[in-house]
């Protein structure tokens, strides 16, 4: 389709021409349906309503790409012209899925997002407390930003610098193809990557702390006290006094905040 194209042609639908404007259009087309079809596609599922309304903000960036082009060859106005087509319908998808929080904190949540192999909680935890070099977002906003993402299940969204997506990480957790990966699939990778986050800062805590706080939730190999069960009982298992338990909850939840968060940083 580019070769259809010339110089001349290009420099006539800036200035308006009918026919030239007519003949890029045309030549464009195959790669403004690809790009909403792409935009419009979830887990490999294509949404043909939302791929057509996409095609026509990708016309329109299209047409912005050809008033802004200031170039003189036909292989530069087609790079260019992918770019903001690509641009535009990226904006768009992100818009239409991202209620709640602002394009900015979008951006960096998915940014995080890459950096914490596909986890979207411990992205959260990135944006509020990042590593020197990247934005901080307010508690507010990078939870505002997850959910908006969770939202939408985004099985195409990156998860890695490297180009891969949260289906791909799905499926080296789940051992199902990533064509194949379903909501149920996301889920139990969102429980694996939390229980092996939970365990894994419990275990870096002193065990007097951790102990309390396996006890109070029932996390293995401690059983379940939990709120209906008196201290007493807890702290004569455990051969201490209930002072001591109540001081180990108080001063173990922060630990654990304190570490937890810490982990998204450590990740990275």
């Amino acid at each position: 389709m580019q070769l259809s194209l010339t110089p001349e042609q290009i420099a006539g639908a800036r200035n308006n021409n009918l026919g030239d404007i007519t003949a890029v259009l045309a030549a464009m087309d195959h790669r403004v349906q690809w790009h909403a079809n792409h935009y419009a596609s979830t887990g490999g599922r294509l949404d043909r309503d939302l791929a057509e309304d996409l095609a026509q903000d990708g016309r329109m960036a299209l047409w912005r790409a050809i008033e802004r082009f200031e170039g003189d060859e036909v292989s530069q106005f087609f790079a260019f012209a992918d770019r903001t087509i690509s641009g535009a319908l990226a904006d768009k998808r992100r818009e239409m899925t991202r209620q709640g929080a602002s394009r900015q904190a979008s951006k960096d949540f998915e940014t995080a997002l890459g950096m914490c192999g596909g986890d979207p909680y411990e992205a959260e935890r990135f944006c509020i407390d990042p590593p020197t070099g990247f934005r901080r977002l307010s508690p507010e906003s990078a939870w505002a930003a997850r959910m908006a993402w969770q939202g939408l299940r985004y099985l195409d969204a990156p998860a890695g610098v490297d180009g891969t997506t949260l289906g791909d990480v799905v499926a080296d957790t789940t051992d199902v193809p990533a064509d194949l990966v379903e909501q149920a699939d996301v889920e139990r990778h969102r429980r694996h990557v939390i229980r092996d986050a939970v365990h894994t800062t419990l275990n870096k805590m002193g065990p007097m702390q951790g102990h309390v706080l396996r006890a109070d939730f029932g996390i293995a190999p401690v059983p379940l006290y939990g709120p209906e069960v008196p201290d007493e009982d807890l702290a004569a298992d455990m051969g201490v006094t209930e002072r001591q338990v109540r001081q180990g909850r108080y001063l173990g939840r922060k630990r654990f905040a304190e570490l937890y968060l810490a982990g998204a940083t450590e990740a990275a």
